[in-house]
């Protein structure tokens, strides 16, 4: 009887190993709220967001005023792969900050999802 669940396990062990696979890409710069902090609408210039945040990921207009807008993207691929069974995950995170500007003045600051 021993003989017979060793070659239970033998058989079925192969059937069920599998293997993982997981891609990440990311894109733009996820912005921490605590560097938001140092932002002051009214007072913070074009110059301090530059230092304070870096190159924005594209400049547009909201709500009438001129915006630099920070892009964040994360996408996470995972791929299971067993002898008779496959499995597909993705996971994708996309926010991102928009700065408004009145003149080289901070307008305001928005969160973006």
């Amino acid at each position: 009887m021993r003989a017979y669940r060793w070659w239970i396990l033998v058989v079925m062990l192969p059937l069920l190993s599998g293997c993982l696979l997981v891609d990440k890409n990311q894109h733009g710069r996820d912005i921490d709220p605590l560097l938001l902090a140092e932002i002051a609408p009214g007072i913070s210039t074009k110059t301090d967001i530059l230092r304070i945040l870096g190159v924005p990921s594209r400049k547009s207009v909201i709500q009438d005023h001129e915006a630099w807008v920070y892009d964040y993207s994360a996408e996470e691929n995972r791929v299971t792969f067993f002898v008779l069974y496959t499995e597909k995950r993705k996971t994708i995170q996309q926010r991102g900050v928009a700065v408004l500007f009145s003149d080289d003045r901070v307008y305001d600051y928005m969160f973006l999802e």
